[in-house]
């Protein structure tokens, strides 16, 4: 049976998408009208997610009172907290900032410290490494703004707990609004197509880009071509990849990272799904949206990692729940494994040329040579560029035109969260990495929580391409879910609490 959510959203997605063909046969979709649909577009999220927000509170009744005894502020925090991550990363940073302040208030109203799971320890000691790994950088000695989240979202969890249905009500709230990204992208990129004239099958298949002249996109030049100044003076256009066309109006851009925030809505979804109580649920048919909407979107961002997270996540699931709730985890492991030695040989080469990625395999390169010297002490926190490009400097004879390093080309990290330890810490930026991997991996299998336990794997799969504990942009996105998988983990479970009036200060 059709969903109320998901019926509008077909209807409203289909009927838009009409109407911008309809205005383009009027020739009003241009790149000059770009900056509308743009705004349109995000006027639609916003928009969305107030509409699915009221529906939410609709019949809850607010008092000041309620508002610190049953957690109002908390969840009001976590639930923009998650739905802000789709946009540009400063909004996530007020996000998180609000909702440090909610989980204090809480705690200052309640005085209740809950202890929290030990392997928050083991992330404190990262955010120590990257502390300490300031020392003789250029900066100097110092407090780096990129460590607070490990130190400030963990924390916040130990101020507060929700119970285990309020979080699946605010899982499902995400699972909605990560459904209400994805059209809003398809038809975002509808509108850029047709006046891009693009051709869709070199779209799909290659890692395309087109030249745009549209107004207002400084920013996206900005962030993508050091030498926008010159080129704009000059009245040239600019060359864009293709994900710019798919999800600049949500003014973050970066396509694995919003491939990352899809992954863990699809886990949610699942988890929801196959929930037995009257908990929150979704239907089948939602979940069947979902998964037909990140694939395409992730095929229009020309994501490389998009289409092999969703593929993982639907077998280990189907495995998942197969050992769970059934006898015949054995038949399906022998079927799984017969069909994906088949898919091997059938698309091996296909396979291979997808897989194939020069760039990162030509930073690879670098990093190991870089390593291979400094092996027991690296760069120091954040300082991959400095020292990886020297490197490639000297390797430039054996590395591809796209890595030399030059103005317009700089090799900001080497894409490799494993390598990029040992590239800023040495050896013990990779043992202190496979610590805390290890960790959440003991209290995932522990408290048998499928949202973790998949998690963890996704997070390592991506760590293979992307080093999300970097830069502030990964860090925030890994933090805000990983607490919000743990309480509901925690969820439930009797809980050892401190009376902070029973502290002596």
């Amino acid at each position: 049976m059709f969903t109320r959510f998901s019926t509008i959203i077909l209807i409203l997605t289909a009927f838009l998408g009409g109407l911008i063909y309809m205005l383009h046969l009027f020739d009003l979709v241009t790149p000059a009208n770009e900056v509308y649909a743009r705004y349109c577009a995000l006027g639609l999220f916003v928009g969305g997610v107030a509409f699915l927000g009221l529906q939410k509170a609709k019949n809850h009744k607010f008092s000041w009172d309620d508002i610190y005894k049953n957690n109002t502020l908390i969840v009001v925090s976590l639930t923009a907290l998650l739905a802000s991550l789709f946009l540009v990363s400063k909004i996530s940073f007020y996000a998180i900032a609000i909702f440090a302040a909610a989980s204090l208030m809480h705690f200052l109203y309640t005085r209740k410290f809950y202890a929290p799971p030990k392997f928050f320890y083991f992330i404190f000691v990262y955010g120590l490494l990257m502390l300490f790994g300031t020392i003789g950088t250029q900066k100097g000695f110092r407090f780096p703004d990129a460590t607070l989240s490990f130190y400030v979202l963990p924390l916040s969890l130990c101020f507060f707990r929700l119970s285990k249905e309020t979080l699946l009500r605010i899982g499902e709230f995400f699972f909605k609004t990560a459904i209400l990204f994805m059209a809003i992208c398809v038809l975002y990129w509808w509108f850029n197509f047709l006046h891009l004239d693009a051709n869709l099958a070199e779209w799909i298949a290659d890692k395309t880009y087109y030249f745009a002249d549209m107004p207002n996109w400084i920013e996206q030049a900005k962030r993508h071509h050091l030498s926008w100044e010159s080129m704009l003076a000059n009245g040239e256009t600019i060359a864009f990849s293709a994900y710019f066309f798919v999800t600049s109006w949500s003014y973050y851009y970066h396509p694995s990272f919003i491939s990352l925030i899809l992954f863990f809505g699809l886990i949610t979804g699942f988890y929801l799904y196959h929930k037995k109580d009257d908990t929150p649920a979704i239907t089948k048919f939602e979940l069947i949206l979902y998964i037909m909407l990140c694939f395409l979107v992730m095929i229009l961002m020309e994501s490389r990692i998009g289409p092999v997270g969703i593929l993982f996540i639907v077998a280990a699931t189907g495995l998942y729940y197969l050992k769970l709730k059934t006898k015949h985890f054995k038949t399906g492991l022998a079927v799984y494994l017969l069909l994906g030695c088949a898919a091997l040989y059938v698309l091996h080469n296909t396979g291979s040329r997808y897989a194939n990625d020069e760039i990162r395999d030509a930073y690879r390169r670098v990093a190991v040579s870089y390593i291979q010297d400094n092996f027991w002490w690296g760069s120091g926190y954040y300082q991959q560029r400095l020292v990886l490009e020297p490197v490639a400097e000297k390797m430039k004879d054996q590395l591809p035109d796209l890595v030399y390093p030059h103005v317009s080309n700089p090799i900001y990290y080497v894409h490799n969260q494993f390598l990029g330890n040992m590239v800023q810490f040495g050896i013990w930026g990779l043992i202190v990495l496979l610590a805390v991997l290890v960790a959440i991996a003991y209290y995932a299998i522990k408290n048998r929580s499928y949202l973790l336990q998949m998690m963890l794997c996704i997070m390592v799969l991506f760590m293979l391409i992307e080093e999300p504990l970097y830069a502030q942009a990964g860090i925030v996105r890994f933090f805000a879910f990983l607490v919000f998988f743990v309480a509901i983990s925690e969820a439930g479970k009797k809980a050892k609490i401190e009376n902070a009036n029973d502290c002596s200060l």
